[in-house]
C-alpha cells in the first residue's frame, strides 16, 4: 500500500518536548507498576492454594520469584515508555484546539507488497478528531486529510475504504476480524463531521 501524504511530523518544540517526556514518564511509571504487580496477581488467581504454600516453604523459590517479578517489571517499564512516547507525540502533533474523539487499532491489508498480520494493529491507529481524519504508524503520521475532502465506504463490512476527492488513500481492516458492523459508530460519525464542518 501506498501512503499519500506520508510524513514525519515536525520536530517537537521545547514545551512540547517536555509534554512528550512526561507522557513517557507517565507510561514508564504505569507499566513498571502493572508488570510488577501482574506476576503476583496471576499467581494468586490461577495457581491453587497448595502449591503455592509448597513453595513458600523452598527459599529458592522466593529468589526465582524475585526475579520474575523484576523481569516483568523492566518489561511493563520499557513497554509504558514507549507507548507514552507514542501517545506523546501524537498529542503535540494536534492542532491548536483539536480534539481527539475516538482513535482505532487497524491494519492496512498490505504494506510493502506483503499482507500484515492480525497483531500488525498494535502498530496502526486511526485517529478521529474534531478536524480531520489521521493514520498513524507509531510515532509517524501517515497522513491527515480534513474532514469535508473525505469519503468512508466498507467493502463486506470489514474493509474500510478511506477517499479523498476521486482517489482511494488507504484500505483498512479492523483490530478484531469478523466482527459484524465494526465500522458503524466510524462510518456514522464521519457523516456527522462532514456536515458539522461545511
Amino acid at each position: 500500500m501506498a501512503y499519500e501524504d506520508s510524513r514525519r511530523t515536525a520536530d517537537p518544540t521545547a514545551d512540547q518536548e517536555e509534554l512528550i517526556r512526561r507522557r513517557a514518564v507517565r507510561g514508564a511509571v504505569g507499566g513498571g507498576i502493572i508488570g510488577t504487580v501482574a506476576p503476583v496477581a496471576l499467581t494468586a488467581s490461577y495457581f491453587p492454594r497448595e502449591a503455592i504454600e509448597l513453595l513458600w516453604r523452598f527459599e529458592w523459590s522466593w529468589g526465582l520469584g524475585g526475579l520474575v517479578v523484576l523481569a516483568c517489571g523492566a518489561l511493563g517499564t520499557w513497554s509504558g515508555v514507549r507507548a507514552g512516547r507514542i501517545n506523546g507525540v501524537r498529542e503535540v502533533a494536534l492542532e491548536p484546539g483539536e480534539t481527539v474523539l475516538s482513535a482505532y487499532a487497524v491494519r492496512p491489508p498490505v504494506v510493502d507488497g506483503r499482507p500484515t498480520k492480525p497483531t500488525d494493529t498494535a502498530r496502526f491507529e486511526l485517529r478521529v478528531t474534531d478536524r480531520s481524519l489521521q493514520l498513524w504508524d507509531g510515532p509517524d503520521r501517515l497522513w491527515r486529510h480534513p474532514w469535508p475532502g473525505v469519503r468512508l465506504t466498507t467493502v463486506d463490512d470489514s474493509l474500510l475504504l478511506v477517499q479523498h476527492g476521486d482517489r482511494t488513500i488507504a484500505e483498512l481492516l479492523p483490530a478484531s476480524s469478523g466482527v459484524i458492523g465494526a465500522w458503524d459508530a466510524l462510518l456514522l460519525g464521519a457523516q456527522r463531521l462532514r456536515a458539522r464542518s461545511r
